[in-house]
């Protein structure tokens, strides 16, 4: 069977689903190599336990000047150290050809995350070989990316980008969406941007070995485990009564933010769990953002909510908190990975867009689907913390039903194309077939 080496990001919401996407191809019978770096390689183990024919290539991280010492993943560092990131791992183009020219069977494709066309591409023309792009966002995401990027990588010297960072796919692209969901925007990305029909939608991506407790624990350890977080769940009589808090990896709130919303939780009277990230190792005085002490949760909040709020400080297992029957909706940045496991578990998503593709998947999901409520938007917006407090009040009010109603439609629809049969699942088999041709 044809071997394919892939190269994920390093950042949770790129790895993780480039992961699952290699539970799927395995499933398929690919043969696959993961390039990976030291540190994280322990993600690496739920995927590595199911699929013991999965080969792992670990290189150093490479030193860079602008990079903190010892940090391998953007979980730890602002989204403005993206461009050194991709300086860095740039540097492995020469060690992978060694590789290559070493194996006695290398890969006849490279599967990499899309941030990493602008070396992969040249890198896949050297070898003679496929260049695949996956990109963990929806197809409206993904075309807002390839453009932020071009401006990004503009004037980055490292890079030498003669017109759009999109013709560096060549040959195919794939992406976490499902065809139901934006078959429009799939044509319009085949006829007006890459030009071909290589471009395969192949999500949702369910949990490796089915197991969303599992899934949730991939990322860091947390201030409650996993058992106690499902039994405060449990111990919820009420279906559809607790709201989940949780922003992603990459996003901290500032002080003044976290004082708004935990007034508004407050004083809201709901039931619910915030997940709290860890401050990031990054942050330095040129970020203004991230001079705000990294979002501190105020005195005495947990005291004065105990009883009908839990907050977990690191990483929360949030698959399966959203899974739950007492969770009714789901205040979140609105990343792809995370609307999608919203959408999944039939909760009510509340979106605060902050950067990057939140303002693409909100304008889709609120605007165009009508299965989400926007409550507020902007990195450094401060939500009125009267107004946030009613509209978490209503998200568990009848009133929020219809559009609960529409998002479970659509959760439905997006676990039908992952099973057999699906439009996701036939996709994948195209992907493999012309993979091996």
């Amino acid at each position: 069977m044809s071997h394919v080496l892939v190269i994920p990001y390093p950042a949770p919401g790129h790895l993780l689903p480039t992961l699952d996407l290699c539970n799927q191809l395995a499933l398929k019978g690919l043969t696959l190599t993961i390039l990976v770096t030291p540190k994280n390689l322990p993600l690496l183990q739920p995927l590595l336990s199911l699929h013991p024919s999965i080969e792992t290539l670990v290189f150093p991280f490479p030193s860079h000047p602008n990079l903190p010492p010892g940090i391998e993943n953007m979980q730890e560092l602002p989204i403005s150290y993206i461009p050194s990131i991709l300086s860095a791992l740039s540097t492995f183009h020469d060690p992978l050809v060694q590789w290559f020219q070493s194996h006695s069977s290398p890969p006849i494709a490279i599967i990499t995350d899309s941030f990493f066309t602008t070396w992969t591409h040249p890198l896949a023309s050297h070898l003679g070989i496929k260049n695949l792009a996956f990109s963990p966002l929806n197809a409206h995401g993904t075309l807002g990316w390839w453009k932020a990027l071009e401006n990004r990588l503009k004037n980055f010297e490292h890079f030498v980008v003669e017109g759009r960072v999109v013709d560096m796919v060549t040959w195919g692209v794939i992406l976490n969406s499902f065809n139901e969901l934006e078959e429009g925007m799939l044509e319009y990305l085949k006829k007006n941007v890459v030009g071909h029909d290589n471009i395969w939608a192949v999500g949702p991506f369910l949990p490796i070995g089915n197991d969303p407790l599992s899934a949730s624990k991939k990322c860091g350890s947390s201030s409650i485990p996993e058992t106690e977080v499902l039994h405060w769940l449990n111990s919820c009589h009420v279906d559809k009564s607790v709201v989940y808090i949780g922003f992603g990896s990459q996003i901290r709130l500032t002080n003044n933010q976290m004082h708004a919303l935990a007034d508004a939780l407050e004083n809201s009277g709901v039931r619910f769990i915030w997940s709290v990230k860890d401050p990031m190792k990054g942050a330095n005085n040129e970020l203004d953002y991230f001079n705000d002490h990294d979002g501190v949760i105020p005195d005495g909040f947990e005291n004065r909510v105990a009883g009908r709020g839990l907050v977990v400080k690191g990483w929360a297992p949030q698959q399966a908190i959203l899974q739950h029957r007492a969770v009714g909706s789901y205040l979140t940045h609105c990343g792809w990975n995370s609307a999608m496991e919203g959408l999944l578990a039939g909760v009510l998503l509340l979106a605060w867009p902050m950067q990057a593709d939140h303002f693409d998947n909100t304008k889709l999901l609120v605007d165009q689907l009508g299965v989400a409520v926007r409550v507020c938007e902007g990195l450094k917006t401060v939500p009125d913390s009267v107004n946030l407090a009613r509209v978490l009040v209503g998200s568990m009010s009848v009133t929020s039903d219809e559009k609960r109603s529409k998002a479970m439609e659509l959760g439905k629809l997006a676990l039908n194309a992952a099973k057999h049969g699906g439009s996701s699942d036939i996709a994948l088999d195209d992907l493999v077939k012309k993979l091996s041709t």
